[in-house]
């Protein structure tokens, strides 16, 4: 078996990973706070994800969104074949897998154009030449109004880090043993230039954080991020110009607190902002303030802006739920680029109470007679909210809970037996929701026993879980009575279980 492709690590699978900040739920929530008109994602929509690792985010994607039609593509044929798998494991019928490389897709696009066009990493781990072909297959498939959503490695905060990567990388290829093995290979010569001294670490102290940090973190994961030939931080500049000479305009960021600078910059900065009317020289000088390493770009063709009355009707019709483990009131700590931000009590408190009572929609928070003061301010708390994990937004039109059920079982069982797999689909969301190894096991039980509860329901989860060969502390009957206190009554409430 070959090692590279194409200068792109391709001897074994990318773990699984979820990037919330993709569901087409998300993505035209962030859009319309951003007075952008964004995709109905009510209506029958086409979404397609390149790059798509072994497909959990598909699945998730397909299983909660029934009127979206979703195309997965990845060149890695162990990927495609896990993701049909359990595509047909969960009779999904709106996802399509396929196999090809960015050059063949740009050559021979799938069917029709796409409202959602989305990919996370790849951009920063491929050749400049399969950056062009994704570009040339973005100008041919995105539709007149459609988004894409952008992932990438930027400078300045990766920079001083390309150094580090390159040595990684040519260590790694002369070293033997599989890929976590060499990658430990070329992070062990890393670290012994560090402890001789090396001026490159003591002139450039974030080195030696994001080894330090690197050197605890899965090597199955690491080792597809930094052993690619082609590993590039980008500059914003010139990502935006490469994407406007395709008709997509930059709007802003797929991450909520990036929005607000006040939140995301340090106050010194902000003045520094005034006159920076160009987008391209504003982003580089945000990205310089913030020291930024990962950058989620959204972009538009054909870009709409709403109306001051659009705005207003987009924002009092959207629908928001609170997730597990939020707070119950106030005061919230936001932890910020700028440090921990203290939410004001007066607004997240009544927010927080009125969404702990069930999903609501904004017209109903701003009638509230708490919140009907502070309308000015809720769709930015609200923001933060989502950006923090605490709330998230509904998604628009029908949902289907037998099929995001099905895709749960299958997902369950398989994180029961080794998978990986860290999210459940959440149909009221259209997005997945994060599950450990005990929720897990609990959303296993109860998909197929949604009655029980208290002893009965923790039993049969213990026994499950030794089955399944799982050890569990002597805390965990704590922790299935915190599940069947705070978590499940969510998850019902979202279609989990």
């Amino acid at each position: 078996m070959p090692l590279w492709n194409e200068g792109y690590l391709a001897e074994s699978v990318y773990p699984h990973h979820v990037q919330g900040e993709m569901s087409p739920s998300w993505l035209s929530a962030v859009l319309t706070a951003l007075g952008q008109r964004a995709p109905d994602v009510a209506q029958p929509f086409r979404y397609c994800e390149l790059g798509c690792g072994q497909g959990l985010n598909a699945l998730l994607l397909a299983a909660s969104n029934p009127c979206g039609q979703f195309v997965a593509v990845d060149f890695n044929a162990q990927h495609i074949a896990h993701g049909r798998r359990q595509a047909q494991a969960a009779g999904l019928s709106n996802l399509e897998f396929l196999q090809a490389d960015f050059a063949s897709l740009a050559a021979q696009p799938p069917g029709e154009g796409f409202d959602f066009i989305v990919l996370h990493g790849v951009y920063s781990w491929v050749s400049p030449a399969n950056r062009q072909a994704l570009r040339r297959f973005i100008a041919l498939t995105l539709k007149p109004g459609g988004v894409v959503y952008l992932g990438y490695m930027s400078h300045p905060g990766l920079s001083a880090f390309a150094s580090a990567q390159r040595l990684i990388w040519q260590t790694a290829q002369a070293a033997s043993g599989n890929e976590q093995q060499r990658l430990r290979a070329g992070l062990d010569a890393l670290a012994q230039w560090q402890a001789a001294g090396a001026g490159y670490f003591v002139d450039h102290p974030d080195v030696a954080r994001r080894l330090a940090r690197q050197s605890s973190e899965d090597l199955g994961y690491l080792a597809h991020e930094l052993l690619c030939e082609h590993w590039a931080p980008q500059h914003a500049a010139e990502v935006i110009a490469d994407f406007a000479a395709i008709d997509c305009r930059f709007v802003g960021s797929a991450t909520p607190l990036e929005n607000i600078d006040e939140l995301s910059l340090p106050a010194g900065c902000l003045s520094l902002l005034q006159g920076l009317d160009d987008p391209a020289q504003r982003e580089t000088a945000k990205d310089i303030a913030r020291n930024q390493a990962q950058r989620r770009d959204l972009y538009l063709r054909q870009a709409q802006a709403l109306t001051a009355s659009e705005h207003r009707q987009a924002l009092l019709g959207s629908c928001w739920a609170v997730l597990p483990g939020a707070p119950a009131d106030g005061p919230v700590l936001f932890d910020t680029r700028i440090g921990p931000v203290e939410g004001d009590v007066s607004l997240y408190g009544p927010l927080l109470q009125a969404l702990g009572e069930g999903p609501q929609s904004f017209a109903e928070l701003a009638r509230r007679p708490q919140l009907s003061g502070q309308i000015g301010l809720l769709s930015g708390a609200l923001q933060l909210l989502t950006w923090a994990g605490h709330a998230h937004p509904l998604r628009a039109g029908a949902v289907d809970v037998a099929c995001c059920q099905r895709v749960n079982r299958v997902l369950a069982e398989g994180a029961l037996h080794g998978s990986g797999y860290t999210h459940l689909a959440a149909p009221s969301l259209g997005a997945g929701i994060a599950a450990n190894t005990l929720e897990m096991a609990s959303a296993r039980v109860l998909l197929e026993h949604p009655a029980l509860r208290g002893s009965l329901l923790h039993e049969t989860v213990l026994a499950l879980l030794r089955r399944t060969g799982h050890g569990f502390d002597s805390d965990v009957a704590t922790h299935l009575q915190r599940f069947e206190a705070v978590t499940l009554p969510v998850w019902q409430r979202l279609g989990v279980v």
